[in-house]
């Protein structure tokens, strides 16, 4: 508590000859751990056995692609700090004394060699190297492929009951009527390929049953169909290297449940999900359970899905048997829904999201809990939030929010309880309408600065400063932060007078006379290619095109 630290000042202050001496031992490392890796991101830990007692060693990251001359810089390794841990929901997992990290925008399937460097002030440098290979886009066919046609129920069936590596079952157009199960499995050069002829036409329609297709087996791809009528579309339980891939799932309470048993390297890409259980504008305790596609386990892909009508449209559950690890959600594109855009809940680490767009819910991104971490929301568009763009509910430790752009009627960020811990706020666009920022938390170990904030008024992080200047001038927060100056972007972007539908707001590209251009901090591995004296702060670098957000396929509904 605060008050402890105060009095060990006082103790060690006033030579108190009772009081035993604080003594700091060099720090001692293990060998680095390299966890599951995605296709455009590596996840390392590097444990502390002992020592460091003061918490001062610092842990630099370089890596290059192998045989390549050139190494690269990225952010530093984090600290992890199991003392800070959240007491409102503890983990069921040991949290290790550790320093851990992930490594972005990295090719598929190549291999990369990693050099830590760690400097402890209290026992010198030392160094550790790793290799770690990103994993393979999933191959569209197997590489001895055998067609299966189907045209009825029974042969579809039939033909998932039988199915070996390389089979492809594929869907002739039409209804089939479901559920179906897929319990055999595939190997890695040969999946069991179960497709439609046409997503549109090729059609599973499970009215009144808990799920229209249940896949317990592992290397297996289901791809251009269309799941409707039953309460979940899909069901993951105990499988590891599955792809769904380019569906519709429609008509339906629940999306994708990927967290039954331990699943692990889900790819789970391309797919539009419309919901039923949610009526807009309703974001009430009701809707929070309608998940659109949930998961744990590690290692998983979840990208370029297009979402509407769920509670928590992404995210995580609560883990059983493994901790929730090594998990990357990118390019998403969440139109609308009653509660969080995205759960980073129960992260352990190396869980992130990135380059995705959140609108039209109650919340952007939640952190409730997240123990220890890191886990990383990096350059998400976040509008049109009933009540914040994120949430530190429940004791979060060990995060990084950078980069991100978030635009709401009323406060641009409100925020009750108790503690947040371990984190960085670093380069976000924070916009609202009436006031600016009421975070009630204890902020422990948190860094805040080079943000653009808009409008002025009171600040609040613990304490209250009426104003940005005042803000900037005597907190410990924001010495390089900006008070947003108008014009803010090239294409005005109004939110309406109330919480109603949105549609996705332009391009949110600055404008050239923002006082958010070159205002950035430097963040490597994270803004490396800025144009100008700085990079800018916010979701999009001027003169850069805006991401694609969403199903990579036409589709005449969005």
């Amino acid at each position: 508590m605060q008050w402890q630290w105060v009095l060990l000042f006082l103790l060690v202050a006033s030579g108190c000859s009772w009081f035993p001496s604080f003594v700091v031992h060099p720090i001692a490392i293990g060998e680095i751990e390299i966890d599951p890796a995605t296709l455009h991101t590596v996840g390392v830990s590097l444990p502390v056995l002992h020592g460091d007692e003061d918490f001062d060693a610092s842990v630099r990251v370089a890596y290059r692609e192998v045989n390549s001359p050139t190494w690269r810089e990225a952010l530093p390794l984090q600290r992890v700090r199991p003392d800070t841990l959240s007491r409102a929901v503890p983990s069921q997992f040991a949290i290790a004394d550790q320093f851990a990290g992930s490594i972005f925008d990295l090719d598929p399937n190549s291999v990369y060699e990693v050099r830590l460097t760690i400097e402890d002030p209290d026992g010198g440098t030392l160094m550790r190297t790793a290799r770690a290979t990103t994993r393979a886009v999933p191959p569209d066919a197997p590489e001895s492929p055998h067609i299966v046609d189907v045209e009825s129920d029974d042969a579809l069936a039939s033909a998932l009951a039988q199915a070996k590596p390389g089979d492809v079952i594929t869907l002739a157009s039409g209804r089939y009527n479901g559920p179906f199960r897929l319990e055999r499995s595939g190997t890695g050069a040969n999946p069991i390929v179960v497709k439609g002829r046409d997503r549109d036409s090729s059609i599973i329609d499970s009215p009144g049953e808990e799920y229209g297709v249940r896949v317990t087996g592992s290397h297996v791809h289901l791809e251009d169909m269309t799941i409707r009528s039953s309460t979940w579309g899909i069901a993951l339980t105990n499988a590891s290297d599955v792809v769904i891939r380019g569906t519709v799932i429609t008509n339906v309470h629940y999306g994708i449940n990927g967290r039954g048993g331990v699943n692990r390297n889900l790819y789970i890409c391309d797919n539009l999900l419309e919901g039923r259980g949610v009526h807009w504008p309703d974001t009430s305790g009701r809707t929070w359970n309608y998940e659109g596609i949930v998961v744990t386990g590690a290692g998983h892909v979840i990208c370029h899905n297009t979402l509407a009508g769920f509670g928590d449209a992404l995210g995580l559950s609560q883990p059983v048997e493994i901790p929730n690890r090594g998990i990357d959600f990118y390019g998403n594109d969440v139109l609308w829904g009653g509660d969080d855009g995205i759960e980073l809940d129960y992260s352990e680490r190396n869980v992130r999201a990135f380059r995705n767009r959140f609108g039209n819910v109650a919340m952007g991104i939640s952190f409730q809990p997240v123990w220890g971490g890191p886990v990383y929301a990096v350059r998400n568009l976040i509008y049109n939030t009933a009540i914040a763009p994120y949430k530190l509910n429940q004791e979060p430790s060990g995060f990084f929010i950078l980069h991100n752009t978030s635009i709401r009627r009323g406060w641009a960020w409100l925020q009750y309880g108790a503690y947040v811990s371990n984190f960085s706020f670093h380069n976000n666009l924070t916009i609202g309408t009436d006031r600016p920022v009421y975070l009630t938390p204890y902020l422990q170990l948190a860094g805040i600065d080079y943000n653009g904030w808009s409008p002025d008024g009171e600040f609040k992080f613990d304490y209250s400063w009426s104003d940005f200047a005042s803000f900037s001038r005597e907190s410990p927060y924001e010495a390089h932060g900006r008070l947003l100056t108008v014009p803010d972007f090239v294409t005005a972007i109004a939110v309406p007078p109330m919480f109603e539908s949105f549609m996705p707001p332009p391009t949110p590209m600055l404008d050239a006379g923002s006082n958010a251009v070159d205002a950035g901090r430097r963040l490597p591995n994270i803004n490396d290619d800025f144009i100008g004296e700085g990079p800018d702060i916010g979701v999009l670098e001027r003169g850069f095109e805006s991401p694609h957000y969403g199903i990579r396929w036409e589709r005449d509904r969005f």
